[in-house]
């Protein structure tokens, strides 16, 4: 049986824990390393804020299950970003959703190549979830943009990536650089529509922002990121 690839369904996350928004929060209408990241304890600076929300409208998600730290099965055991669904969240997300520059920057990445994965393919990169390769292939088609001072974007999971997207081209926050989509997860094999979120990380010289920190610092990294 394939393992949920991210979060889960989009309303449990990878151990079938349901997730509901806080009481009060706002609700939705309608539907280059792998790992091994040492903790991080660098203050939200001029260069871990001010940065645009990867989706237009969009908010934190309420549960910690989808936020960096988060426990998987799979990518070395550890959640390294953010997921984006249409449920624990401030806007309506779904497949092809808009997806912008979280801040000014040059695009490092863009995988208009990528090739779906296969039912054959994804159980021979499972046989060694772990490696570089299979780490990588599990967060599916990527933009990666960077930003300056060791602070590197990306964007999994992705539908498409917008036109003219190549590596070198320079963006500014809020262009479109991208759509919502779920390739990379197991569910874009066996359960295809079901798995539509957008998977962000911000990543900090060789450590993703918030490693090892406990949730509630965690949380305050990226509110102080997006100024929320």
């Amino acid at each position: 049986m394939l393992a949920a690839a991210c979060g889960g369904s989009a309303d449990t996350d990878s151990d079938g824990v349901i997730i509901t928004p806080l009481e009060g929060a706002p609700t939705t209408a309608g539907p280059s390393n792998g790992g091994g990241a040492q903790p991080t304890s660098e203050p939200v600076s001029s260069t871990l804020s001010g940065f645009a929300f990867p989706i237009p409208g969009g908010c934190l998600p309420f549960s910690d299950q989808l936020m960096p730290n988060a426990p998987r099965e799979y990518r070395n055991g550890t959640h390294e970003g953010i997921d984006l669904y249409n449920v624990d969240n401030c806007t309506v997300i779904g497949v092809g959703t808009a997806i912008v520059a979280a801040k000014d920057g040059v695009v490092v990445r863009a995988d208009f190549d990528y090739v779906e994965l296969t039912a054959a393919l994804y159980a021979e990169l499972a046989a060694d979830p772990t490696s570089p390769q299979s780490v990588d292939a599990f967060r599916g088609r990527q933009v990666w943009i960077d930003h300056g001072s060791g602070i590197v974007t990306r964007y999994a999971h992705l539908n498409a990536v917008a036109e003219g997207l190549t590596p070198g081209v320079t963006v500014t926050a809020g262009d479109l650089v991208a759509f919502v989509g779920e390739s990379g997860t197991p569910e874009s094999i066996s359960n295809p529509g079901s798995q539509y979120h957008l998977h962000f990380e911000v990543r900090v010289d060789d450590s993703y922002l918030g490693a090892g920190l406990p949730p509630g610092e965690v949380r305050g990294l990226y509110l102080g990121l997006f100024g929320q």
